[in-house]
Formats: C-alpha cells, sequence, structure tokens
C-alpha cells in the first residue's frame, strides 16, 4: 500500500503526476474536496468537460461495472482521464443489512449483494491513461476489495480531530486549537482566545463542521483582520435545526446578513440541496426584490446566473458558492407583504 501523505499529493497535483490509482480516505470531507477540485485541475480546462467524470457509488452510474468501464475509456483531448469515484464507502465500507429491515440503511443493497469483480479485475490491470480516484469516508480492511484497492492505490488519509485512547478529547481538542491557529494565520486573521475557544467547543471533533465554521467566520469578517467572540455567536450554530423552511429569504429580506448564513449552513448540513436553496432564491429575486427594490435586481440576477453555472460546472465548494450568493444578495431590508412561508 503506498502511503502518500498530503505534501506529497499536492506536490503531485502541482507537478500533474498522478497514479493510476488513488484512494481518499477520511473524514475532513472538505479538505478531501480541495484535493478532488485539485485532481481535476491537473487536467486542461478547456479538456475537462470530456476528461473528467465524476461517479457516485451505488447510485444510477456508479454501479462497479460502469465505474470499471468509465475508466476504460481511452482520452478524446489530451493524453489523460481522470474518473471520481465519490461515496466510495458504499463500496469498500457498505452497511450492513439489519435483521429487522428490507434494505440496508442508505444503501439501495446489503453489502453482501455488491458485486466488485468488475473493479476488481480492472484493478488487477489499471489503464496507464487514467487516473481513477476513489473517495470515502471510511473504509473496511477486510473486505476483498479493498485490500485490493489498498494493494493498487496511493492513500492518502485525511483525519479528524479526535484522539483515541485515555485523555483522547483532550489531546483533541488541543489539535483542534491548533489547527485553527494555523488555518486563520494562514490567510491573516487574528482570533481572539474566547472566540476559539466558542469555534472548538461548537464544532466538537468534527473536522467538517469546524472547516464550514471557519469560512463562514471568514465570508461574515470580510475587510476586518480580527475574529471576536461575537462574530462567533452570529454565525457559528452549535447545531443544525431547521426550523423556518424559508428563513434563508426572509433574513435577507430583513438584510440580517448573519442570520441568513446560519439559515444556509443549517440547511445544506440538513442535506438539503444547493440548487433547491438557489431555486428557492431565484423565486424570492424574481417576484419579491423586484417589487421591493428593483434597483438591486440586475445584480442579483447575475450573482444568481454565476453561482447556477459555477455548482453546475463544479466550479468550487458548493456551500461557499451559496454563502457568497447569499452576500451577494443581502442588502438593507426590503418590505414585506406580511410573512412568506411559500410561493404565494
Amino acid at each position: 500500500m503506498p502511503l502518500l501523505d498530503l505534501p506529497a499529493l499536492t506536490s503531485r497535483l502541482q507537478s500533474r503526476t498522478l497514479a493510476p490509482v488513488h484512494l481518499l480516505v477520511g473524514e475532513d470531507t472538505k479538505l478531501v474536496d480541495r484535493m478532488v477540485d485539485g485532481i481535476e485541475a491537473t487536467i486542461d480546462e478547456a479538456d475537462r468537460p470530456f476528461a473528467c467524470e465524476r461517479l457516485h457509488a451505488g447510485e444510477p452510474g456508479g454501479t462497479p461495472l460502469e465505474i470499471a468501464s468509465a475508466a476504460r475509456i481511452m482520452p478524446m483531448l489530451g493524453d489523460r482521464r481522470v474518473v471520481i469515484v465519490l461515496r466510495a464507502e458504499r463500496l469498500l465500507k457498505p452497511k450492513r443489512k439489519a435483521a429487522s429491515d428490507d434494505v440496508a440503511e442508505d444503501e439501495a443493497v446489503a453489502g453482501e449483494a455488491i458485486d466488485a469483480s468488475p473493479i476488481e479485475d480492472y484493478l488487477a490491470a489499471p489503464v496507464e491513461s487514467t487516473a481513477l480516484v476513489f473517495v470515502a469516508t471510511e473504509i473496511d480492511r477486510t473486505r476483498r476489495l479493498t485490500k485490493r484497492l489498498l494493494e493498487k492505490a496511493y492513500v492518502t488519509e485525511f483525519a479528524g480531530l479526535a484522539s483515541p485512547g485515555p485523555g483522547g478529547r483532550q489531546v483533541g481538542r488541543q489539535t483542534a486549537t491548533e489547527w485553527l491557529q494555523d488555518e486563520l494565520t494562514r490567510v491573516g486573521k487574528a482570533v481572539d482566545a474566547d472566540a476559539a475557544r466558542l469555534i472548538v467547543t461548537r464544532a466538537g471533533h468534527d473536522i467538517t463542521k469546524m472547516r464550514g465554521d471557519v469560512e463562514r467566520l471568514l465570508l461574515f469578517t470580510e475587510g476586518r483582520k480580527r475574529i471576536s467572540a461575537d462574530d462567533v455567536m452570529e454565525v457559528v450554530s452549535a447545531d443544525v435545526t431547521v426550523d423556518d423552511e424559508w428563513g434563508v429569504v426572509n433574513a435577507i429580506a430583513e438584510g440580517n446578513l448573519a442570520r441568513a448564513l446560519s439559515e444556509v449552513g443549517a440547511r445544506l448540513e440538513r442535506g438539503d440541496s444547493p440548487h433547491a436553496l438557489v431555486g428557492q432564491l431565484r423565486w424570492w429575486v424574481s417576484t419579491r426584490l423586484v417589487d421591493g427594490d428593483p434597483t438591486r435586481v440586475r445584480a442579483a440576477l447575475d450573482a444568481l446566473l454565476r453561482t447556477d453555472m459555477a455548482l453546475k460546472s463544479s466550479g468550487g465548494e458548493e456551500r461557499m458558492l451559496v454563502e457568497r450568493l447569499v452576500m451577494d444578495l443581502t442588502g438593507r431590508s426590503i418590505a414585506q407583504r406580511g410573512g412568506w412561508g411559500g410561493r404565494r
């Protein structure tokens, strides 16, 4: 199992020298997303629509046979194709069928029913002109497919913040605090001690939540050098409950950016589609902003179009794109003709 740490993977991306098979595994999903974008960026931008393909394991187009077939396609333009297999834990650590369930949770079939032989056959003789990249939050090293993959793939691990064993929680908190300080120093931001403690506490040991919280704070404090505890209280949520399905547009209409960003975070962390959120915002612009503040409509439509195109072309991290759109749409408050909890 060739191990490839993060600096080594980054170096390969910069030199555009990918191996035939890669495995990115771990719970730091936001960093993994950046690396996936970096892998696709090794292909010339004009060639990416033809040379880059993203498949979701266990979904239409993401069966083992379809994954192997996609990896065997020869490049139309340039000399390399990139095939990304997302949610690969569905193949590498599928959830087991419970005795009382007809269907395994989050899976169309139980793990035992997956025929992974097409991928195993491919791994025995991978195509040199294809970089096949599996992306998984976790793997089962006892499964035959996982063993075959670990024999062939360059493996990069993206660990979280928790540490096992006695005192692990305290070590995890220290690791989180150090990570936070390093990340903010890298972008030229300072953070108050109380604010740092609050960020770490609300993230728990979830590195993905912490990255999302930091990204929202950077957006919220744009133009300022320091993050305060008040900023954290405004933007960083302790939970992801959604009380109002129209909370995002209501907050934008009120000109309340902090609440709008918090509502977006809750919706996306719940699993709502960013495309559905953009559709809701498009409706608000075309039906309510037109009446409430028509001078803002043209810029709002431009921002919607930019975001829609970026989402459809994988041109950036989805959450950041939606949050940037919310910032573009939020201005002074506009008069509401009553509240809106639906399309009236």
